[in-house]
């Protein structure tokens, strides 16, 4: 350590007293300016004597430290009216006690969050009540110790939520963000990676435009649809291209607000899927679509690729060219849900 400075971060008050005073007290205050060690020597004069006082001090700034150091905690997939927990950690590091507060970003927008907002702030539940909630939001952490932090997601809608955590500490005027967020669904199965809604019209971002796909009727029980988009150049030397999307189940992941005190676990079973085989009435792109696989199962709290395969028919493959076909997807969880999977393939050069 570098040798204490003199300084000027000292203070007394009163400064002066009378001289008929037989006694008197006078209260001292260091208020350091950055992290150092502080050293000033106060003259006591009396009329018949003067006395030195020698004052040390050391400065010491506050340092917290968030795990995860991303910065970020992705509470992963729960179903609607579940409740998903998830943790962060914050450590003091400092040489002196920290005092924190918590508060969430949308807490603080002047922007009303009905169903969208800022960049920074997701979704809000329909409800009115925040779907991210953070305990314990206040308190004291020792120098060298921990603090867990509880953050529980309780979506009332299917949809992607976030949303930002502000730790401030007493009397500093830096803050700590960690960005939260988090996605529900209907039921426990769901798909990742697909597009949706249609991809925009653009060849100059090689995404083709979506036709109308409505043409067949829609099953009373069909869930949704999304997109699956090949770009297929013919200058490639492998003619058969790839696209992947992924099928999780998140039963199990989140519990029942009424079952949170018991003590019986919930079941975690797995979930089914299945790919309807392409049509004949598409001809030749009935063979020129593989899946893999085509049907399975996802394990509770965990996801499984799906690998679309497609070689272009000879005949079909002109540049310019745009083909589009579908099939059903079936999911088979706590429910069970039909999806229309919409594929379209671009024949570039």
């Amino acid at each position: 350590d570098k040798a204490p400075k003199p300084s000027g971060d000292f203070a007394f008050e009163p400064l002066k007293a009378d001289k008929a005073v037989v006694s008197t007290q006078s209260t001292g205050e260091f208020t350091p300016r950055t992290r150092a060690k502080y050293y000033e020597v106060v003259e006591v004069r009396t009329q018949r004597s003067t006395l030195h006082l020698h004052l040390h001090g050391c400065g010491v700034e506050p340092s917290l430290v968030v795990s995860p150091d991303s910065g970020t905690l992705d509470l992963g997939h729960v179903m609607v009216g579940e409740i998903l927990h998830g943790t962060f950690t914050l450590k003091n590091n400092s040489e002196i006690d920290l005092q924190y507060g918590i508060s969430l970003l949308s807490e603080k927008s002047d922007v009303v969050q009905a169903f969208s907002g800022p960049s920074e702030i997701g979704n809000s539940n329909k409800s009115g009540i925040l779907p991210f909630q953070c305990t314990p939001h206040t308190g004291n952490i020792s120098r060298g110790q921990t603090q867990e932090i509880t953050v529980k997601f309780h979506p009332d809608h299917k949809d992607s939520y976030k949303d930002v955590v502000i730790v401030n500490l007493l009397n500093q005027p830096q803050e700590t963000r960690i960005e939260v967020k988090g996605c529900s669904w209907t039921g426990s199965m769901f798909v990742l990676g697909a597009r949706d809604p249609a991809p925009s019209v653009t060849l100059h971002t090689l995404v083709p435009e979506i036709e109308d796909l409505a043409a067949e009727p829609e099953p009373e029980e069909m869930k949704g649809e999304f997109w699956v988009v090949f770009i297929c150049s013919l200058s490639a030397p492998k003619q058969t291209f790839n696209e992947t999307i992924s099928i999780g189940n998140c039963r199990g992941a989140g519990v029942i607000p009424d079952s949170l005190n018991s003590i019986d676990k919930a079941p975690k079973p797995s979930g089914d899927f299945a790919f309807e085989p392409l049509k004949a009435d598409y001809g030749p792109l009935a063979k020129a679509l593989t899946f893999n696989p085509q049907k399975g199962s996802v394990e509770s709290c965990a996801t499984v690729p799906v690998s679309f395969q497609f070689c272009p028919p000879k005949e079909l493959a002109e540049v310019g060219a745009r083909l589009q076909f579908n099939t059903l997807l079936t999911l088979k969880g706590e429910t069970v849900e039909q999806f229309r999977v919409n594929f379209v393939v671009e024949i570039v050069k």
